[in-house]
Formats: C-alpha cells, structure tokens, sequence
C-alpha cells in the first residue's frame, strides 16, 4: 500500500479512526498518533488501525492470528472490529474467515454498539462458491446480532446489486466489485460515502469508505 505515499490523502479527510489494509507495520507506528494496532504475518503487508482523535481506546478481545487479518478495539464504547478478510489454507478463507470471525466474537458485536469495517472480499454474487458460508449468509447472521450494512439502508439496491463499486480489479473500471463495508449496530445513525474513482483510482484498486456517525 505504501501508505507514507499516501498519508496526507487521508490526513486531509480529517478522520478520527483510519483502518487500513496491505500496510507496512513501521507505517502504522510512525504515525505517531493516539493509538495504532497493526496485525499481520507480513511486516509490509498487514492490516492496521490509526486513531487519530483523544478518544478512549482499548484492545477489548484477542484477534486469533489464525483468523486473517482482524483487529477488535473499542473507541468511547464503541466495539469495532476492523477487517481485511484474507485467506489461511483452501478451506478457511474470505468469507469464510468472516463467518469465523463474527461467531468469536459475537458478544463483542452484540448489544447495540458495535462496528464491523473494513475489506470483506465478498459479495452475495459469490455465495455459490461458499455454499455452507456465503456472502448473504453473513448479512444475516450479522442481521442476528443488530448489525447492517450502513450503504444498503439507504441504497435502493440489495446485496449483489450495487451499483457503486469499492474495488477495481487491476485498477480497470471495467473491473469493478463491491466488497468493502460498514456493519453498524441498527440504533446508530450513520452515513457513509465512497470515494470516488476519480479522485483515488491513481493511489489504489480500492476506494475509502468514510463513514460518520452521529
């Protein structure tokens, strides 16, 4: 990601929490900001988490790092598990490694106050190749737990048919997906945006989500 190339990017959006996938461990820490957590089996290649606003922050859970990649953390309250589905052999991967992920930590994300974020890798378009653990699968169980997808409540489109996309493979428009989202706790008022493919495809395949939340 090289996210020294790109930190005033998303310096200038003035976020509170950055969650960051493909980064550089030394890129996480070097920000020197109220708190950061990286995680990873690749020091130039891990997910990490940069709180930039005096908040209160805790390291809540453990994140098993058998579970590619997740960073569970609490903000004034609020539980967030931060998210870059990966793979760990054939069998645990994407989605599926999701679907792991949410039933581990499942108190953590029930109750009302709770954030799940970041590159999920999956889409409903997808399910037949994860029959037992799919996309649409995971919006329920997520559902089960007070979470949705903070662009589907107001999106007219359902799973599988959004129209924005948050991934471009190899960067072509042609190839574009919707992978990367927001799973909020439904009492929370939120909005979220996509950054546009204007103004980010030159500095990555993936477009920000920037989500505010009342």
């Amino acid at each position: 990601m090289a996210y020294y190339k790109k930190r005033h990017l998303i310096e200038a959006l003035q976020p509170d929490v950055v969650i960051l996938q493909e980064v550089a461990k030394k890129d996480i820490f070097a920000a020197e900001q109220p708190f950061a957590a990286w995680t990873g089996s690749n020091l130039n290649k891990g997910l990490g988490v940069i709180g930039f606003a005096n908040a209160r922050y805790k390291m809540s859970e453990h994140a098993d790092p058998n579970l590619p990649w997740h960073l569970p953390f609490s903000i004034d309250g609020l539980n967030v598990v931060a998210l870059w589905a990966h793979q760990l052999n054939r069998e645990l991967r994407y989605v599926r490694v999701t679907h792991e992920i949410v039933d581990r930590h499942a108190g953590f994300l029930a109750g009302g106050g709770a954030l799940l974020m970041g590159d999920f890798n999956s889409n409903t378009v997808w399910d037949r190749a994860h029959p037992k653990r799919n996309h649409s699968m995971l919006v329920e169980k997520l559902a089960g737990l007070g979470l949705s997808s903070v662009y589907h409540r107001d999106a007219v489109n359902e799973q599988g048919a959004e129209p924005t996309k948050t991934y471009f493979h190899t960067r072509n428009l042609r190839f574009g997906h919707h992978i990367d989202y927001a799973f909020l706790s439904d009492g929370i008022p939120a909005d979220l945006r996509v950054g546009g493919s204007v103004d980010w495809l030159a500095h990555s395949d993936h477009m920000p989500l920037i989500l505010d939340i009342a």
